[in-house]
């Protein structure tokens, strides 16, 4: 495996390439997906959709992130207890393919073969061990990379020899895929998944634990708790920065994070992934999202909570009084204030140290450490059974 600096080179230098690239003259004025946002480099698993979503990773420059293909991913490997910490996640076409009325189309050939040496080069940099193919024109771009005559409905859900490492084909998470696998049986496919790498790391059975069932609960009591600290509501911009904050002062306070939310460096500084708006909706029912003077404001309405449902917080009283605390100090304060209070923090100040020393462009990259207490968690676990085993669709 190559050393992380030079993974991180030679990343870097791919990554200039991709975007120099005019292969395919309709994809010109779309976005070159590949960077930082795609995963740590050190990844142990590469997932590999079919190309970036119109109203997906074309604007968020996160493959699988902001349109219901990525909602559905998103919510899949959260299910069976791993994140896009664990996962550098990519597409077999780097750009997104449009027909003439702007919708998303399929790639052809002749651009999924444009962008198979792209995809080569990644596997060689990140040297993966295990990869998973979402949909067929990923398991077909795979073969082009290094022959195999696997297809989707007769390889779904099975582990296959491929480049010197392992390869799992399962269906596209979009809503399409759907029609041919169900929900459930792309979740048992993932649970695969997830046994597969842990296995591959020598660890025993675990399955999925109930910390991972819960895991978007966390997310959610602490986006909630921070709600209601402001009863008249807040920003969508501030709910992210506060969210950060509470997390860098749980983290200095207890040497840990207070949830596995993932956040990333973005220009106007910390997003949570976890909280893109069609998610927070799911998360937090009693959530009203409204617009005011063109700025996204959040405020909880109880009389939208059904009567007599409560869930249970998974918040101690320290890791409360941690985000009241944090809320407390910051309440009234301007969206350009938070911004700066966010940069001001020790792991921003990391970040931009990095991209100084190195300059390498960080966009999109995560800033937080990983909880491996959680992990550990999640691996003593013994709560649901093995996946099924193989099987045609």
């Amino acid at each position: 495996m190559k050393p992380a600096a030079d993974a991180l080179s030679a990343f870097g230098n791919l990554v200039a390439r991709v975007q120099a690239c005019r292969k395919c003259p309709r994809m010109n004025d779309s976005a070159r997906v590949l960077g930082l946002g795609c995963g740590p480099i050190g990844a142990q698993v590469m997932f590999i959709g079919e190309a970036p979503g119109r109203l997906g990773a074309d604007g968020s420059l996160m493959p699988f992130h902001g349109d219901r293909a990525g909602r559905n991913f998103e919510s899949l490997i959260e299910q069976v207890g791993l994140s896009r910490y664990d996962a550098f996640v990519t597409n077999a076409v780097l750009c997104n393919p449009k027909d003439k009325e702007g919708n998303n189309a399929t790639p052809t050939s002749a651009e999924i073969a444009n962008c198979a040496p792209f995809l080569a080069e990644q596997v060689e940099i990140l040297q993966p061990k295990l990869v998973v193919t979402l949909g067929s024109v990923a398991l077909k771009a795979t073969s082009i990379v290094e022959s195999h005559s696997l297809t989707l409905s007769k390889s779904v859900r099975t582990l296959n020899e491929w480049r010197g490492r392992r390869l799992v084909p399962v269906y596209h998470p979009g809503q399409r895929a759907m029609v041919h696998r169900s929900y459930a049986n792309q979740l048992a496919d993932y649970q695969f998944v997830a046994e597969t790498l842990r296995r591959g790391r020598g660890r025993k059975k675990s399955g999925v634990s109930k910390f991972a069932r819960r895991g978007g609960s966390k997310i959610a009591h602490v986006a909630r708790r921070i709600l209601e600290q402001n009863p008249d509501g807040i920003s969508y911009f501030a709910l992210h920065k506060l969210y950060f904050l509470t997390e860098v002062a749980h983290l200095e306070a207890l040497g840990e994070r207070l949830s596995n939310a993932y956040i990333v460096r973005q220009k106007d500084g910390p997003y949570c992934v976890d909280l893109h708006l069609s998610k927070l909706s799911a998360m937090i029912p009693e959530l009203s999202i409204g617009n005011v003077g063109g700025e996204v404001r959040l405020i909880l309405n109880p009389q939208r909570t059904f009567e007599g449902v409560e869930v249970p917080s998974t918040l101690t009283d320290r890791q409360l009084s941690i985000i009241d605390a944090t809320v407390s100090r910051h309440r009234g304060s301007s969206n350009a204030k938070l911004k700066r209070m966010a940069y001001l923090s020790s792991p921003m100040r990391d970040v931009l140290r990095k991209e100084r020393q190195t300059r390498a462009n960080l966009f999109n990259a995560a800033i937080l450490p990983y909880n491996r207490s959680d992990e550990q968690e999640l691996r003593d676990a013994q709560d649901v059974d093995d996946p099924e085993p193989p099987t045609s669709n």
